[in-house]
């Protein structure tokens, strides 16, 4: 990728230096001596998926707190070494002999202990390319350095997207083609998704969530789409414990609760697009809302709604605005999918990601090495 602009050209989004997309962040970083509890409400607190541990005596970063940590965590408290065949390995003895009470459970006992989101680093300068590359292989997330022992600001998938979309003007004709071309013919509809009932015991759920490697279960009742189970709701279970003996269902009121009480707005709408949605609907869609991932719905043709529109959905039109300047228009009837669909495919921010690396301009990044460091 060349950076060889005209004068007053604007440079490609991709060439931006990571450290200009976290210059005005807040910082958030837990002691790695806090309790789990603590670690939780901080993501509670700041709406995050993961968190820093900072070693006060060491004055050094010593890993990352995720979701995906804590959910490993709940599952091997509840498991029995003779069902694993492990009487006592190192994971065995890290979370069935803590030195205090679970109450008391230390954060940094369990800092990457899913293996799923590890602490990654990189320098200011590297680019977005650069990051997006790393975002690409399924990282969700990169701290980018001032110093060994300062964090400038931890630059996630979601803010490189958004800044794509906010930036759009800049992309090239190839990325604008892409934007309006629909998930199908993308290749993005796999049609392969875990689903659960909303009658799912969480333990079974977060299982789930662990084998597959995903970070969000659709909530289906006879094939319909009537909910969402996301990994970000599993950091109330340390607030309320007993939740873990909950049903999916009574997991995610809780969740919306708590979110709707802090945010002052309801939670609980589920997002889901059409396979026929273009890349550019569901990206506006997706910054609009903070979501991580979009569920790809189709209409269930046996159900008709109680609810009638008040206008045909022929003729139904809207636009979705995000944070950027632009609006979308959409087809309602093409675009959006409806409660009760039902799901055929997901879409996540590493998809599109990977979908924007590979129609990249310039020489192609070598997707075999690793442009951030795992300390």
């Amino acid at each position: 990728m060349s950076d060889r602009t005209g004068l007053g050209a604007p440079r490609h989004w991709l060439l931006t230096a990571a450290q200009d997309l976290v210059d005005t962040q807040k910082v958030v970083q837990v002691d790695s001596r806090a309790t789990i509890e603590e670690a939780c409400d901080a993501l509670i607190e700041h709406s995050i998926q993961s968190v820093p541990l900072y070693d006060a005596h060491s004055h050094s970063y010593v890993g990352m707190f995720d979701v995906h940590d804590l959910a490993a965590f709940i599952l091997a408290r509840r498991s029995t070494p003779a069902l694993h065949g492990d009487t006592g390995s190192p994971l065995s003895r890290r979370v069935r002999e803590p030195s205090e009470p679970v109450a008391n459970d230390l954060v940094g006992r369990i800092s990457d202990l899913s293996h799923l989101n590890p602490f990654y680093s990189v320098v200011p300068e590297t680019t977005v390319a650069q990051v997006a590359q790393v975002f690409a292989k399924g990282a969700h997330r990169v701290a980018v350095m001032q110093s060994d022992r300062e964090i400038r600001g931890i630059l996630s998938q979601a803010r490189v997207v958004r800044y794509f979309f906010e930036h759009s003007d800049t992309a090239t004709a190839i990325e604008h083609q892409l934007l309006d071309t629909s998930l199908e013919k993308l290749g993005l509809v796999t049609r392969d998704v875990v689903c659960v009932s909303p009658d799912t015991p969480v333990l079974k759920a977060l299982s789930l969530l662990e084998s597959h490697r995903v970070s969000s279960l659709p909530l289906v009742d006879n094939e319909q789409l009537v909910g969402s189970l996301s990994l970000s709701d599993v950091k109330h279970l340390a607030r309320n414990r007993q939740l873990t003996r909950a049903s999916c269902r009574e997991l995610v009121q809780a969740a919306r609760y708590v979110q709707g009480l802090r945010e002052g707005q309801d939670k609980a709408a589920v997002f889901s697009a059409r396979p026929q949605a273009s890349l550019r609907y569901v990206l506006a869609k997706l910054i609009a809302t903070g979501a991580h991932r979009i569920w790809i719905s189709e209409a269930v043709s046996s159900v008709t709604s109680s609810v009638e529109p008040s206008t045909p959905a022929s003729n139904r039109r809207a636009s979705v605005s995000s944070a950027s300047s632009q609006t979308v228009p959409v087809d309602l009837a093409k675009y959006a999918g409806e409660f009760g669909d039902r799901v055929c495919g997901v879409v996540s921010l590493t998809d599109i990601l990977r979908v924007l690396m590979d129609s990249a301009p310039g020489p192609r990044l070598d997707p075999d090495y690793n442009y951030a460091s795992m300390d």
